[in-house]
């Protein structure tokens, strides 16, 4: 009589959390998931508000702003006409559908990050469900939880960042794509294209991964694929040049003349340039350890690391580079790292000849990832630029409020309009010209750092994060054309 004896791997254990009596423990605990994930993200950002960078400002709220209420900062690029109005039209949607949640900007500023953090799930869905079908169960619940506490996916996810508004739908359509045996092949393929689409028409530059990924999921069966994956992309394609045909010269204007100005004429280098390497050096400063255990997942998700790589090197060939560029990355390689985890534990079962239990790989798993994003999370600036979005925020709740006067901060660090939320001019104050001739034209000052020599009454309110608010009372005079802000930007073609 011979006898078998069989190693049992992690992940091919009885699954705890499988059959018909434990489906509803199941749902509950994935819904905890997403719960948890979703207070993160509301929550750091309303605790913190911070500004990464103007443009998720001054390129998605401010023309939304514009669009919902008639009035906003208007920078170059809306000005030369190399943005689409779709995604501000959506957040403009979103203000005045959110605007009675509070006072002043507070209540549609709510609204969007709300919104924002829930369309932002979609990374835990993708996690969960491409981890399951890759290596297993335990390995779905590890990436879930992982993208939901994943620190830099809890900053990003509630900001209006087209790359992350893009990501948002880029990995539901991968999965769709790859997997999705839940639905009809068609109807899958279809809903991969329509994701896919929405995704490069948001953000343009992500099209060599989509193009990529497209030819993954067609080349073995092009004829029975092909046809209902381009119908899917088709969709938003079309709709992003008729809006652009109604709301600029000509369809797809946008994404011709961004090309034109940005590659050819360089404009987006004189925001700054970097080496080819910082996006490499960046991921690694930034989530080494997950990287690592990325690197045990990519032979079985060959797909995932391509398009990791076709991000990350078709934008460091871009000579102005910005870390959220290639955020689609980011809950890629954290989902990785979970599938990864399982893999090792996998590997070492098999070798010391010793199983752990799967709620002992689960745990471990979550443990670890949420230890590592707890101790890089210290390297987080987490309210980054945050004084004048507070000191903003305040004004847009004062009636009073007759004019902005900035006097040494930056225009990109005040939030805008967004945050103003009152139709009240900025006016950029001159330095060169004594003050009592423009105090007069705003009654609400913003300095970076305090000002020891204050005209005209103007008191100290509050300083945030090196920001300070100075009031006077009394009414504003009408200010000088060419003080004011969006004369200024237009003049010097800012």
């Amino acid at each position: 009589m011979t006898t078998t004896t069989t190693t049992t791997e992690p992940d091919s254990r009885p699954d705890e959390f499988t059959g018909s009596k434990a489906h509803s423990a199941r749902f509950l605990l994935l819904g905890a998931i997403f719960a948890v994930a979703l207070l993160l993200r509301v929550g750091v950002a309303l605790r913190s508000p911070s500004i990464e960078w103007p443009d998720e400002i001054f390129n998605t709220l401010e023309p939304a702003h514009r669009l919902a209420y008639g009035y906003g900062v208007i920078v170059w690029e809306w000005r030369d006409g190399i943005r689409s109005w779709v995604y501000p039209a959506f957040l403009a949607g979103v203000m005045r559908a959110t605007a009675w949640m509070g006072s002043g900007s507070r209540g549609y500023l709510t609204g969007i990050t709300v919104v924002l953090s829930l369309l932002s799930l979609s990374s835990v869905w993708f996690a969960y469900m491409w981890a399951k079908r890759s290596s297993g169960t335990l390995a779905a619940w590890i990436a879930a939880g992982a993208c939901a506490t994943w620190y830099q996916l809890v900053y990003f996810s509630p900001k209006a960042f087209s790359e992350v508004f893009a990501t948002d739908f880029l990995l539901p359509g991968l999965y769709l794509g790859m997997y999705g045996d839940e639905l009809p092949e068609k109807r899958r393929l279809v809903l991969a294209g329509l994701c896919l689409g929405i995704a490069v028409c948001v953000r343009v530059q992500y099209a060599p991964a989509v193009a990529f990924a497209v030819l993954w999921f067609c080349h073995k069966q092009w004829a029975a694929r092909a046809p209902a994956l381009f119908l899917g992309l088709l969709v938003p394609v079309i709709a992003f040049g008729v809006v652009d045909a109604f709301t600029w010269s000509y369809p797809f204007q946008s994404y011709i003349r961004n090309f034109q100005v940005n590659v050819f004429s360089g404009r987006n280098a004189h925001y700054g340039t970097e080496p080819w390497y910082i996006f490499f050096l960046g991921l690694w400063r930034t989530m080494w350890p997950m990287l690592l255990l990325a690197a045990a997942a990519v032979r079985k998700n060959a797909l995932l690391g391509w398009v990791v790589a076709i991000v990350v090197v078709s934008h460091s060939a871009i000579a102005h580079k910005e870390f959220r560029f290639v955020y689609p990355a980011l809950p890629i390689i954290v989902t990785l790292a979970a599938i990864g985890w399982v893999e090792i534990a996998s590997f070492l079962s098999r070798k010391l000849s010793w199983s752990p239990s799967p709620r002992m790989v689960i745990a471990g798993g979550l443990a670890c990832c949420i230890l590592i994003s707890g101790v890089l999370a210290r390297g987080m600036h987490w309210d980054k630029s945050s004084g004048g979005l507070i000191a903003l925020d305040r004004l847009s709740r004062d009636p009073s409020l007759c004019g902005v006067g900035l006097l040494t901060i930056p225009w990109t660090l005040t939030g805008g309009y967004a945050h103003l939320h009152r139709d009240v001019p900025f006016i950029v104050v001159n330095r060169h010209v004594p003050p009592e001739t423009q105090s007069l034209n705003f009654n609400a000052l913003l300095s970076l750092g305090s000002v020891n020599r204050l005209a005209m009454g103007f008191e100290p309110e509050g300083c945030w994060n090196g920001v300070c608010l100075y009031r006077r009372p009394g009414p504003c005079i009408s200010s000088p054309p060419v003080d004011e802000l969006n004369q200024m930007l237009r003049l010097n073609h800012q």
